[in-house]
């Protein structure tokens, strides 16, 4: 089997190249094109390893040390440090942008469950569903205080901390 070497072609071609594998993704329309164009293109390991370096990113972006991060994912230093170095450059910031919208989907998954869990609860909420226009206030109330947790830096914890890994890793 032959070896490719990206840095043994020419520069324009190497930036037609990379140019095109960046078209390539931005064509994808929906989350069932890019699922099955990365299903084809990596083995489930290399979508492991993929994933597993935007948790560290964002691990890292959260705070956490190198050894809680050993901790929750089971990475080793050598790859903390590789993403922790990429994270931190000034002119790079495709982790961020990630990161950004990865902790919002989670955010909102974390707000949607609590908001199950407290209608299961709650025989208030469930009198509230039941007769929206006569709690309207209460609902608008409700929406803002929503909001507002958006933005609170314990739900942005609980975000970082809600890692698929941290399931199938002890913790120390």
């Amino acid at each position: 089997m032959v070896r490719f070497s990206l840095n043994k072609l020419p520069k324009p071609q190497r930036i037609q190249l990379i140019g095109e594998f960046y078209d390539i993704i931005f064509s994808l329309k929906s989350r069932d094109e890019v699922r099955a164009f990365f299903r084809d293109l990596l083995n489930p390991d290399e979508i492991t390893m993929f994933m597993r370096r935007v948790e560290i990113a964002a691990l890292l972006w959260a705070g956490f040390t190198t050894e809680e991060i050993q901790g929750y994912t089971g990475a080793g230093r050598a790859t903390i440090t590789s993403v922790s170095k990429k994270l931190n450059q000034e002119d790079r910031n495709g982790y961020k942008i990630v990161i950004e919208r990865l902790l919002e989907q989670r955010k909102k998954i974390i707000q949607k469950q609590k908001k199950i869990t407290k209608l299961q609860k709650s025989e208030w909420e469930r009198t509230k569903q039941r007769y929206p226009l006569a709690f309207l206030f209460s609902h608008i109330l409700d929406e803002i205080r929503a909001r507002q947790e958006l933005k609170d830096p314990r739900l942005i914890k609980q975000a970082v901390r809600r890692t698929p890994s941290r399931r199938y890793v002890s913790m120390y």
